[in-house]
């Protein structure tokens, strides 16, 4: 049995809630211009879970979904624009999921691997953490 606690979250509205019910497998700092975008931020931080294991229990018919690819498909509150979710085509057994969003700044999982991931796109200006690995890809 594990000692893993679900996790909660939602977006800054409230509309919609989530949540994540097994530790994070990974957790990316990603560097893409893409995400940059979407964000409005110098990188954006996501965490990966089964996706069984991250489950809407609120306002799903709230979410609106848009294709950043071809592949990756974005779920976003409609009513504040709060970024949910994540599904990847090259990934269908997996579901990321924004940490910022958790209820009371908690990690997602002590079993997330942590790193940065497309460093090659990183803002020059922008200093990362020494001690974590870095990827260009995922």
């Amino acid at each position: 049995m594990s000692d893993f606690e679900i996790l909660t979250g939602g977006c800054q509205c409230g509309t919609v809630r989530f949540e994540v019910r097994a530790p994070a497998t990974d957790l990316y700092h990603c560097h893409c211009s893409m995400c940059r975008k979407v964000h409005g931020v110098a990188y954006a931080t996501y965490a990966v879970a089964p996706k069984p294991a991250v489950v809407i229990t609120q306002g799903e018919a709230n979410l609106s979904r848009f294709d950043s690819s071809q592949e990756v498909h974005r779920y976003f509150c409609r009513t504040c624009g709060c970024q949910i979710t994540i599904e990847v085509d090259s990934a269908p057994e997996s579901r990321w999921f924004m940490p910022g969003t958790l209820d009371g700044g908690r990690h997602p999982g002590a079993a997330a691997r942590e790193r940065h991931i497309y460093v090659g796109s990183k803002l020059p200006w922008l200093h990362l953490d020494e001690t974590l690995p870095r990827e260009d890809v995922v």
